[in-house]
């Protein structure tokens, strides 16, 4: 889903963990530090310069950004491993699970069912039970979402290591 956050000094745009600022500064490094300001938690930024004093500044998300929501995903995926747990979790933890889906195509239990209306409702729905204070708050959860699958996506990785007794 496409957040746009607008900004006197310029225009936040975050899709998945990536985002973009558009902004008026003198030069690509000002530009850079504008972004900055407007938001930290940047890794891989690119600057590019779109007119007379127009730049467009891309990058993804810190993997740090918001640790806490990052491990209620990786609480939410293993609470939720069956169908009818699905059905009775939390609107927050389903959403988690759904949007993995949505990116990963698991679990396979959720085959078959309408992702983009699963999602819209249970926004909706965990904003009414109050589980999330507002609607903007699905900014950081999706950008935690797609964090938690970055990191366990890469072949042989996971964010949580478990070791062997001896």
């Amino acid at each position: 889903m496409l957040y746009k956050v607008n900004y006197t000094d310029g225009v936040l745009e975050f899709v998945k963990n990536k985002g973009r600022v558009f902004l008026e500064a003198p030069d690509p490094q000002a530009a850079l530090k504008y972004a900055r300001e407007l938001f930290e938690y940047t890794r891989n930024e690119r600057v590019q310069c779109l007119g007379e004093d127009q730049y467009l500044v891309s990058f993804k998300v810190a993997l740090d950004y918001r640790l806490p929501l990052v491990h209620q995903a990786e609480r939410a995926i293993p609470l939720l491993r069956t169908r009818e747990k699905y059905d009775k979790g939390r609107y927050v933890d389903r959403y988690i699970v759904a949007s993995v889906f949505r990116e990963t195509g698991k679990p396979e239990y959720l085959t078959g069912i309408d992702v983009k209306a699963e999602l819209r409702d249970l926004r909706k729905a965990a904003v009414v039970s109050r589980e999330v204070p507002n609607i903007v708050s699905f900014i950081d959860i999706d950008i935690s979402i797609y964090n938690y699958i970055e990191l366990n996506g890469k072949e042989g990785f996971h964010s949580k290591v478990v070791r062997k007794s001896r």
